[in-house]
């Protein structure tokens, strides 16, 4: 587990950053944009939620500042996805571990290189089963509006439930059922609906490629017939763009939701919405 210092430096200074702080009893915060997408059709206008994560930043590099961990101290919770990719989670003050909740809890994992991958969320039949578990955990935090929240969430299981039927018909008809993508988030969707993921960095973007599997990664791209590799807004396209080079095929965009930009926000693109562009280039890609 990775140790923050600058971490452990603004704890040192939440006192101060408390002072005059707001309540938030009326707020739950998220830690990136999938627990947020999520808890937000969960809870309606019944709670404010805020995501942490800023727009444009990769969640894997985030760290809260001292004065969103005196926000959160006094919200009403904290929703996680856990599996590691928190790596501040475990340094939090005790009153904020409390009220903190694991969103991916019971869902089967899938590991790469004996680590946990966390990108659970790139499954739809997995945000379902995280939903499951924000519904819950609101049922312990404001049992009154439970129905309210009961009733959101059937609702997003009619729609998420929609989105996993045009997976499986799409990528069942597909001829190449290859995937090559700069970090290997995308494993819980390659295995819900038949895809092989080759990825160029591992379980963080941060990840290099050593030349021996650069080498390899060519070698696959060729002998699989593969015709695009993707890459992400927010990780650099450098290296993806030079397989592309090497192996004369085209790159395109496939979006882990790990964050949005801001002009996607603005034009009110969500969760659905994504997966929904992503399995059109999934399609284009592998037909």
């Amino acid at each position: 587990m990775k140790k923050s210092s600058l971490l452990i430096t603004l704890l040192t200074l939440l006192p101060l950053a408390g002072c005059g702080q707001n309540d938030n009893s009326k707020t739950i915060y998220t830690s990136f944009y999938p627990v947020y997408d999520f808890t937000k059709r969960i809870v309606g206008d019944k709670f404010e939620v805020k995501n942490l994560t800023p727009v444009g930043t990769e969640p894997h590099d985030y760290e809260p500042k001292a004065s969103e961990v005196a926000g959160m101290t006094s919200s009403k919770a904290l929703f996680l996805n856990g599996l590691g990719l928190e790596h501040w989670k475990d340094e939090l003050p005790s009153d904020l571990t409390k009220k903190s909740y694991v969103i991916t809890k019971d869902i089967e994992t899938l590991s790469i290189d004996n680590v946990t991958d966390p990108h659970v969320w790139l499954s739809p039949k997995n945000a379902i089963k995280e939903m499951s578990n924000i519904l819950a955990t609101l049922k312990e935090i404001d049992v009154d509006n439970y129905k309210y929240y009961e009733d959101n969430y059937n609702k997003a299981v009619e729609d998420f439930n929609a989105l996993d039927a045009e997976f499986k018909t799409t990528i069942d008809g597909l001829s190449n059922k290859y995937l090559v993508v700069s970090h290997a988030a995308f494993g819980y969707l390659c295995h819900e609906y038949g895809l092989t993921q080759i990825y160029v960095r591992g379980l963080t973007p941060d990840d290099e490629p050593t030349s021996k599997e650069l080498e390899e990664i060519i070698n696959q791209v060729n002998t699989y017939n593969v015709n695009t590799i993707f890459y992400e807004e927010l990780v650099s396209p450098e290296i993806s763009k030079k397989i592309a080079d090497e192996t004369g095929v085209k790159t395109e965009t496939l979006n882990p939701l790990e964050g949005l930009e801001q002009e996607d926000l603005d034009a009110g693109e969500d969760y659905l919405s994504i997966m929904r562009d992503n399995l059109a280039k999934i399609k284009e890609a592998n037909k």
